[in-house]
């Protein structure tokens, strides 16, 4: 009888545990907290990679995890990028986000541009088929129903009551708006956003634009490395970061 009584804590426990997890959302670990630096440089300055505004600003060195292999044709993928560095600014309006990382190849050709691309409407995203080509690109990920107290959504793309935006940047392509609600949804919008990248020294400096995010907001990163025929999934992650 007594086991029996303890069971029955035990589960009661959990389910009201599980609950106040679902209120309140992913519990993140201490430290997790992006900070956010207000600048006096301008928007253009900031975009421009101006590296006496970016010195100011204090980096946070986010590390990096190795996603599994994808598909049966992918090659064992070793941890060539741990980690990268992120710099998060305010200024007129808009977050400025710069992240740095180091890269021993350059990964990205000059290819025509795709005009007024529209959004895609497939349901689910297929494996690319021009697996002959592979470009280093980088990518930021947010809630769209940002803001303190909201639920931090699945890493693997959110889910169906929790979008999330991507705002996802190729060497050779530029910067693409994109949105998923769950994992192989994820989809282009059609539209773009104000973003800037550079490599020097074997080292990648890609600056976005993004809305003026609120405090509280948590925000992922991913890297992609050409090098290693990163694309689609395939690729680098961080965990979930709370803007402060």
């Amino acid at each position: 009888m007594r086991i029996r009584l303890l069971v029955i804590i035990v589960l009661v426990s959990l389910q009201l545990s599980a609950g106040s997890w679902a209120q309140t959302g992913v519990k993140l670990a201490a430290g997790q907290s992006l900070s956010v630096a207000a600048s006096s440089a301008g928007i253009d300055t900031l975009l421009s990679g101006g590296p006496a505004a970016w010195n100011q600003i204090a980096a946070k060195h986010v590390a990096l995890n190795r996603t599994p292999p994808l598909y049966d044709t992918d090659e064992p993928a070793t941890l060539e990028i741990p980690s990268v560095d992120v710099r998060v600014a305010r200024t007129g309006g808009k977050l400025l986000v710069q992240l740095t990382w180091r890269d021993a190849t350059h990964d990205a050709v000059t290819l025509a541009e795709v005009p007024n691309t529209p959004p895609e409407t497939r349901f689910r995203k297929v494996q690319t088929e021009a697996d002959d080509r592979f470009f280093d690109a980088a990518a930021i990920m947010f809630p769209e129903k940002a803001g303190t107290g909201a639920i931090a959504p699945s890493l693997q793309m959110g889910d169906a009551e929790h979008p999330v935006a991507i705002y996802y940047w190729n060497a050779t392509r530029g910067p693409m708006l994109m949105q998923a609600q769950g994992r192989s949804t994820t989809r282009r919008t059609g539209k773009t956003f104000p973003a800037s990248g550079s490599y020097q020294n074997g080292q990648w400096s890609v600056i976005f634009q993004l809305p003026d995010l609120p405090a509280g907001t948590t925000v992922a990163f991913a890297v992609w490395n050409g090098g290693q025929k990163d694309r689609d999934g395939r690729k680098y992650f961080s965990v979930w970061q709370v803007l402060e």
